[in-house]
């Protein structure tokens, strides 16, 4: 038979219907306020599973934040475009085999000379000084892009994990337009220097003569819109105002970079930054001398990264703007950037300056030390072999 509960079992029964009361809503979004196993012996037990399992708010989130980052990222169709091209010229390069090799390269000298190419030009100086330094070229360039990008987009406010990201996406969207600007270098760089020669030059005179007309003429263009698009700007956030700021400006790190850094592929030697004397001095001249010497910081350094601060600062201002304001962007936005940096002061304007320096520091390093090492072309180094010398 039933008997009457006593006071302090009607106590407990009532904490206890107290307890089944409040757990659906513990369950529902308030267990970020008590410990799990509070929260797990207040629930139900068939509602403990959905404990583990995250909610469609935290789903959503979760997805958004990774969207974001890929935004943030710059995972765009450029890069894919850029990484797919890429793959396809590296298997390709390794699929092809040596018969096909040679063919291909001997088919690019008999075009040459079918288009006019005079015998003032060597088949030897073809291949070694046109084709290989040039695919030599573009392979350092996109070595040394992923420093190129971190450091623009950390010194331009973003994190480390998104500066990593734009390091990876900024090199591989810029292969289309390395490839259309060092294979074009390679293609018509023989004919120019063919045309001075013809009209008293020497070789060498007119190797430089040819890499700076070409580099004034529609070549500076592409390489406009590789700095551009590496650094996420879209096509449709370009003007012809900014263009008319960014030309002149990238001529001029053109001219103490990317011809300085193209001659120099594959070679060793370089004029060292420290006295000679230095070599038998103390010992801690002969290794400083010893250091600088094995990771070629030299003249070449130097001037990769001095000479083209300056200019780099102003495409770093026009490319900043562009990314930030797009086509409503106007020459004074570029000019406050340049005088006042992100912070919209003269410190600011200088602090940003000390980074763009750090930044091609960064990057001439990378660069400098790429286009230094030994090149190993086993298509181009069997062509050669086949030449007179």
């Amino acid at each position: 038979c039933a008997t009457s509960p006593t006071p302090h079992q009607a106590t407990s029964m009532l904490r206890a219907a107290c307890a089944l009361r409040a757990a659906p809503r513990a369950c529902a979004g308030s267990l970020h306020r008590a410990p799990l196993a509070v929260a797990r012996a207040s629930c139900p037990a068939g509602s403990r599973g959905s404990l583990l399992r995250p909610s469609a708010r935290q789903l959503s989130t979760a997805a958004a934040e990774e969207a974001g980052l890929l935004a943030r990222g710059q995972f765009d169709a450029g890069f894919f475009q850029g990484t797919a091209l890429f793959a396809g010229v590296v298997l390709g390069a390794m699929a092809a085999s040596d018969e096909q090799r040679a063919s291909a390269i001997n088919g690019l000298l008999a075009g040459f000379r079918s288009l006019g190419v005079s015998d003032r030009i060597s088949d030897r100086q073809l291949i070694e000084d046109f084709l290989r330094k040039n695919v030599a070229a573009a392979a350092n360039v996109v070595m040394a892009s992923p420093v190129f990008y971190f450091l623009f987009a950390g010194i331009t406010g973003e994190s480390v994990v998104v500066s990593s990201l734009r390091a990876i996406t900024g090199t591989m969207r810029i292969v289309p337009f390395m490839g259309a600007f060092y294979g074009l270098f390679a293609v018509c760089s023989p004919f120019l220097v063919d045309f001075f020669m013809a009209r008293g030059q020497g070789y060498e005179e007119a190797t430089g003569t040819a890499g700076l007309a070409m580099i004034l003429s529609g070549f500076v263009a592409i390489e406009a819109v590789v700095e551009l698009r590496g650094c996420g700007v879209l096509f449709s956030q370009m003007t012809a105002a900014s263009f008319a700021i960014f030309i002149p400006a990238l001529i001029g790190r053109l001219a103490c970079g990317v011809l300085l850094q193209q001659q120099k592929t594959g070679s060793s030697e370089e004029a060292s930054l420290l006295p000679a004397s230095w070599q038998e001095g103390p010992t801690w001249q002969a290794h400083t001398y010893m250091l600088f010497d094995q990771l070629h910081i030299g003249q070449d350094f130097a001037v990769t990264t001095c000479g083209t601060t300056v200019f780099q600062y102003i495409l770093n201002a026009v490319t900043f703007v562009l990314l930030t304001k797009g086509r409503a962007s106007s020459l004074g936005d570029m000019a406050r950037f340049m005088v006042g940096g992100m912070g919209g002061t003269l410190g600011s304007g200088m602090a940003q300056f000390g980074k763009t320096l750090f930044m091609r520091t960064g990057f001439g390093f990378a660069w400098n030390l790429a286009s230094s090492q030994p090149v190993q072309m086993p298509a181009f180094d069997a062509a050669l072999a086949r030449c007179p010398a």
